[in-house]
Parts: structure tokens; sequence; C-alpha cells
């Protein structure tokens, strides 16, 4: 297991789920939801109490989830509250229902164990829910691992390897990583680049004059294992743009990831269509990330001897980020 249970991972975005039965695996558990009349999530077990069959291969009935089997029906809390064959249902029949909390775009889930869920709340994301912010999403996901995921965006030095149109003119490597914070649970970098003339995909999400000297600064935070949040500002000219890069990396297992991608900006250097811009820039640049990913998880899965690889001053944070999440996984083995 490389990722800890006890944490909340995102399950969904918030218009994934309606009146139809939803299924995704999460963490290994096979999870099915669903949203009650009252507009609240509703995440159940996937599994039949009765015999190993998907719930989400049923039906509902109002707020029932009725099994596609022999007709076993469960209500919103997971418990079984009639079976056909019989007047009763045996006592304590259910499935687990998990923890949901609704925070547009995202629609969180706590897996891990019972109860935990009241000692920390799902990390808070303001630039997601307004404020000046807009944004714009999809959904992919990556044959690779939670870690490799999050320390690919901890080091963003393989921009001049794999992304060279995303770098200003005139950049020809970037600044170290002075200002890394590192906290029991998280880790954040601050990079301040010198000024330069705009890329060609800056000018086109700006609107600004490609030829003016701007400013920019990037930051990168391993909010918690389920959250990845990168900040780009651009300044000069007496403007400014800010773009916000978040993944929810959501665990499928242990060698695969649902990853939940958000772009949002704000300022005052805005194009008008700034939204298709950056998903478009950014879709593409995911294509090219995850098809590295896939890759080293592949060489991984392969490996059939230890390995010890380099580590270099570009990955303080990546190497910060792991120990957390180590830390987390051994925690909840020994307890």
């Amino acid at each position: 297991m490389n990722y800890p249970r006890d944490c909340w991972y995102v399950a969904a975005t918030s218009d994934e789920v309606g009146d139809e039965l939803t299924a995704r695996r999460i963490l290994e558990h096979p999870v099915l939801m669903f949203r009650s009349f009252d507009g609240s999530v509703v995440a159940l077990e996937d599994r039949c109490a009765h015999r190993p069959y998907p719930l989400s291969a049923g039906h509902r009935e109002g707020d029932l989830v009725v099994c596609g089997y022999h007709g076993c029906t469960y209500d919103a809390t997971g418990r079984c509250v009639r079976v056909p064959s019989q007047d009763s249902p045996p006592s304590g029949a259910r499935v687990r229902a998990y923890p949901v909390v609704e925070r547009a775009p995202f629609i969180w889930i706590w897996t891990g164990t019972p109860g935990g869920e009241r000692l920390r709340p799902p990390p808070a994301t303001p630039w997601l829910q307004g404020d000046g912010w807009s944004s714009v999403g999809e959904l992919r996901d990556v044959g690779a691992g939670l870690l490799l995921l999050h320390e690919h965006y901890l080091d963003l030095t393989n921009v001049f390897a794999m992304h060279l149109e995303m770098v200003p003119p005139g950049i020809e490597t970037l600044p170290p990583l002075e200002e890394v914070e590192v906290s029991e649970v998280s880790v954040s970098y601050v990079r301040e680049l010198p000024a330069a003339p705009l890329a060609p995909w800056e000018a086109q999400i700006s609107g600004l004059d490609s030829a003016g000297s701007f400013a920019r600064r990037e930051t990168g935070t391993f909010v918690t294992p389920g959250l990845h949040k990168q900040t780009y500002t651009i300044t000069g000219e007496g403007a400014e743009l800010e773009v916000v890069r978040t993944h929810g990396f959501t665990p499928e297992s242990p060698t695969s990831t649902h990853v939940f991608l958000q772009m949002s900006w704000r300022g005052s250097a805005v194009a008008p269509d700034v939204g298709a811009r950056l998903a478009a820039v950014f879709h593409e640049m995911a294509n090219r990330d995850f098809a590295v990913l896939e890759t080293m998880q592949r060489c991984l899965d392969e490996d059939t001897t230890p390995r010890r690889y380099l580590n270099v001053k570009a990955d303080r944070a990546a190497i910060f980020a792991r120990r957390i999440v180590q830390s987390m996984v051994e925690e909840e083995r020994g307890r």
C-alpha cells in the first residue's frame, strides 16, 4: 500500500452525480453514488450484503437501492430494509455507507477508519468556489500510483524536456527551490522567475502584449495526499493574471489514480475565451505528463530487484511529500 486510507479524497465532481446510480472504484473499494431527493449525495459500498453483486447494476426506488440479483433493498444509510423472499431482513444486514462532503465542484469521500472523518475536515478550496474565480475541469484515469503523480508536479524542472513551449522566452533554467515549507501534513514551495516576454500560451490566455516583460511567481503545494495545488501568477504593465491548477488525486489502486483536474483563473488581464484556451493547453500538457507517469509505473512494476534512485536538489519538495505519505501509511499499519 503506497497511500493512506485515513484521508479525504475526491470521489466525483458535483455534475457527475445525479439521479442515476454512479459506480467508481476508490481506494480499491467499489463505491456507488447517487443524489437523494433532498439533493444530498449518498455513497454506499457497491456490493450487495447477500451475494457479491454490484448494487449499481440494480435500480432506485425513491431513495432506496434495489439489488438486481435477488431484490435486496437498501436505504441511504446502507441498512437492508427488504428481502423479497422473507418477511424481514436478517438482523444487522447492511452495506457500508461512506461519509461524503460536497464542496462544488468536488464531492469528497472518506473510506478510512469509521469515525475518523470527524477528526479532520476535507481541505478548503476557496479558489474553486467563487470570489472572482472561474474554473474549467476534466477527469482523467491514469495508470500510475499516487506518489508518482505528487512527485511529478512538485518538480516542474521537467518542463525543459517535456513542455519547452510553456517556458517564457529567454529563460533557460528555473531558479532553485530556496523556499520549501514543511508542516506535519503539507509541503509547499515558492519560485520567482526573472522578468521575460510572454510565451505564446501566456499571451493567448491573458491578452497582454507579448513584447512586454513580465514577472512570474510559481507556487506548488502538497495539500494532502488527495489534493495538489499549483499557482502561477503573471504581473506587469499594471495588470495581473493568476492561474491555479488543482489536482484531486484519488487512488483507484496502488498503481492507478483518478485525477480530477481543475483550471481556475482570475485577474485584470484575462482573454475573453480564457477557459477554452486553458483547457486545451493543459489537456495537451496532461497527455504528455500522464504518458510519462504510466511509463514510470510500468518500469517500477517490471523491476524484479529493489532499486535506489538518485535524488537531486529539485526533488526537495517531492522528498518531503513522500516522507509525509509514508509516515501516514506506517501509522495506519501500526494501528
